[in-house]
């Protein structure tokens, strides 16, 4: 029983994660996108992209909190 539990944990981690790390391209490419044209660099993407993901990642704990309390709370 323990087990199943680390492991449904360890799949949640792993989709929370890998969404993170996918709205993090995104968001920096879009933002590159719009700024390349006027001479922007990719660090001034990242700054301006990093808002952005950083409240997905604050979401993303939220939501593995949330999961771990739910998980481990059912008997």
């Amino acid at each position: 029983m323990a087990e199943e539990k680390q492991k449904k944990l360890r799949l949640v981690t792993f989709w929370l994660f890998s969404s993170v790390m996918i709205v993090f391209a995104a968001v920096t490419a879009y933002v590159y996108l719009w700024l390349s044209p006027l001479s922007g660099t990719i660090w001034q993407a990242l700054g301006a992209s990093m808002p952005v993901t950083l409240l997905v990642a604050l979401a993303a704990v939220i939501l593995y909190v949330v999961y771990y309390f739910l998980i481990y709370k059912k008997n």
